[in-house]
């Protein structure tokens, strides 16, 4: 992520310009509120992946867990607020995983997400929420990396990242 969206990211009148840039034409009462909550919460989250922590693994665990937590409590409202815009909810394709660390993960996710935030066009929140779930993945990625847990074996997980039984 470059310094200048980092900076955007946490100036107040910056970020609030970069979520009211995605208000949807027709402007209705609604489709602006959820436009608003989604995008103000991709900010959210694009300020935990890119929070310095001054080289402490403690912070930076703690970062990893609110990204992943805030991750999962964005992603479980998103079914209703497409409800709220009419906007069909479905299943989407998970998003390609770059095969590297966690915190390379994150970041290139992060990366994707504020292109998007960066970008005029309007995001169907199916597709948002794809990227969403992907940017938890990768923080949980980053949280396991850390461990000395056992992993199972490769064969074990299938293609979504759930383990068979």
């Amino acid at each position: 992520m470059d310094d200048a969206l980092r900076q955007d990211l946490f100036d107040p009148d910056s970020s609030h310009d970069l979520v009211l840039g995605h208000r949807p034409c027709p402007q209705t009462a609604v489709r602006c509120v959820v436009s608003d909550v989604v995008w103000g919460e991709v900010v959210c989250l694009l300020r935990w992946a890119s929070a310095g922590t001054g080289g402490s693994a403690a912070l930076q665990t703690g970062t990893w867990w609110r990204l992943a937590a805030h991750c999962a409590a964005l992603l479980r409202r998103f079914p209703a607020l497409s409800a709220e815009i009419d906007e069909p909810w479905g299943t989407t394709p998970p998003v390609a995983l770059p095969v590297a660390t966690g915190a390379e993960r994150v970041d290139a996710v992060a990366a994707r997400l504020a292109a998007m935030l960066r970008s005029p066009e309007q995001v169907p929140l199916c597709a948002l929420a794809a990227e969403i779930d992907a940017l938890g993945e990768a923080a949980v990625t980053a949280l396991t990396d850390r461990t000395d847990w056992p992993r199972p074996a490769r064969e074990l997980v299938s293609r979504n990242g759930w383990c068979r039984t």
